[in-house]
């Protein structure tokens, strides 16, 4: 009786797939693709790719193929292709250089720099890399006396801070966050542009310092609310309180209040006054006067984006998004293939 039953079902299971493809002429599956927006929510480029970064330096990263065979490759702000698809993976361009990644044989990353037309910079490959900011980058070393350990190049590829930790951030307001110890012993500082230590290793987690602060946390529990923020000083400014906390920008940061069963995110200034209310599922840093927040819980088209006084002016119609730069943010909406 069970097989009967199992097979009417799948007989009506294939007769509605074949009923599908002989009045459209193919299975339609969603699938989220991805495209850019200007500010007035207007269609710069349409959606088409598996996914995409904000705009630097003119460039547009975008990858077509879903995670894990897809490519990397970038586009202009028209939708045309400068560089070729051909990437595992890629970094923001900054100064007209940007980092790409390809998997050898044994599926092991190669990242080198290469400038606006595809070109490869100054010869030397790498085992990790990060964006140029503020005249240098930070990039894993493979060579023998200094292997899996980051350092920063400057723009000739030269070693200016060398390698000796065990992560390492891009540089922002002068500071770049480095990682002492590995695995759940690893705590985190900031270095300045000569390599000395400012900031003592101490931190379980440290974000970039933006508007002079930096978010940081003081556990490894995931449950415990201990996010606050430090000065360059590393003073605290900000009480270790919030149970998520991201940058600090144009006045504003993303803070998550409550567990992560009932809470939400909200918008404080830097005197920890909440200046957009909590209720938000998820929420971005400001970026050219807007940022990207999901209103709602669900799954679904509730990506949007709000102004600092917290009024949604993109309303929530897509599947994700990111920030704005340049003019432009990448949202991705669902579509059938």
């Amino acid at each position: 009786m069970v097989k009967k039953k199992l097979k009417n079902m799948i007989v009506l299971i294939t007769a509605a797939i074949l009923l599908t493809v002989s009045l459209t002429g193919c299975i339609k599956i969603p699938i989220e693709l991805y495209g850019y927006i200007n500010k007035e929510g207007e269609w710069i480029v349409k959606p088409y790719y598996h996914m995409a970064l904000p705009s630097s330096d003119g460039m547009l990263a975008v990858r077509a193929g879903e995670e894990g065979y897809g490519k990397w490759g970038f586009i202009n702000h028209a939708g045309d292709i400068v560089i070729e698809l051909e990437y595992d993976a890629v970094g923001l361009y900054e100064d007209s250089m940007a980092p790409v990644m390809k998997l050898d044989e044994d599926d092991n990353e190669v990242w080198w720099f290469i400038d606006k037309n595809g070109n490869k910079l100054f010869n030397k490959e790498f085992s990790g890399a990060l964006s140029y900011s503020e005249g240098l980058a930070a990039v894993k070393s493979n060579e023998r006396d200094s292997e899996g350990l980051w350092g920063f190049i400057n723009e000739k590829g030269n070693w200016i801070i060398k390698p000796a930790y065990a992560e390492a951030s891009s540089f922002s307001e002068g500071l770049a966050m480095y990682l002492e110890g590995t695995g759940s012993a690893g705590v985190a500082g900031y270095i300045d542009k000569e390599g000395s230590v400012v900031i003592e290793a101490r931190y379980t987690y440290a974000r970039n310092f933006n508007d002079g602060y930096a978010a940081i946390k003081l556990t490894a529990d995931t449950e415990k609310s201990d996010w606050g923020y430090i000065d360059k000083e590393g003073n605290i400014v900000i009480e270790f309180s919030y149970g998520f906390a991201k940058q600090f920008s144009e006045g504003l940061a993303p803070v998550f209040i409550g567990d992560n069963l009932r809470g939400s995110w909200a918008y404080i200034d830097i005197n920890n006054n909440i200046v957009i209310p909590q209720g938000l599922s998820e929420a971005f840093s400001f970026s050219d006067g807007l940022a990207a927040v999901q209103t709602e819980f669900d799954a679904g088209t509730n990506w949007g984006f709000i102004n600092t006084e917290g009024n949604l002016v993109l309303g929530g119609r897509f599947s994700a998004a990111s920030d704005f730069s340049e003019g432009v943010a990448p949202v991705g909406v669902i579509a059938d293939r």
